[in-house]
């Protein structure tokens, strides 16, 4: 894996399709701090099905195709595709923990972080945080 990895959560992929999104701004130069600084950027399948679900309005749905082509294409943007074993894994941690808030879509994320040795991630989500990794938005 290369160095400088960050893992891009769904709500930095809202965030930086809906102008209307509070951290709008916050997280589109952040995003472009991270690019411009020689960051190679990891996220999942099941983070871009979850933020193409919450922006599925036909509003959204240009900005999120566009985006999406523009990700498939990057060579500095991954795509971690859930499998049966990932999905076992992030399962399990789901399973594992009744005390968090933990959503099954974080806990994929936090099993591709650690088995990638990422321990930054682009979201403002504090389920981020209480997993041991620091937040950047």
């Amino acid at each position: 894996m290369k160095n400088n990895l960050c893992f891009v959560d769904t709500v930095c992929w809202i965030a930086l399709l809906n102008r209307k999104e509070r951290f709008h701004e916050k997280t589109d130069k952040m995003y472009k701090n991270l690019m411009k600084s020689g960051y190679y950027l990891l996220t999942t399948s099941a983070v871009l099905d979850e933020t193409a679900n919450a922006l599925s309005d036909p509003l959204f749905k240009p900005a999120v195709i566009k985006l999406f082509q523009k990700i498939e294409k990057s060579s500095r943007v991954e795509i971690t595709f859930v499998d049966d074993v990932l999905w076992s894994k992030g399962w399990e941690l789901y399973r594992s923990r009744l005390d968090k808030g933990w959503s099954l879509t974080d806990c994929i994320s936090f099993e591709v972080m650690r088995e990638s040795n990422i321990r930054e991630a682009l979201t403002r989500d504090h389920h981020f945080e209480q997993a041991g990794y620091k937040i950047l938005l």
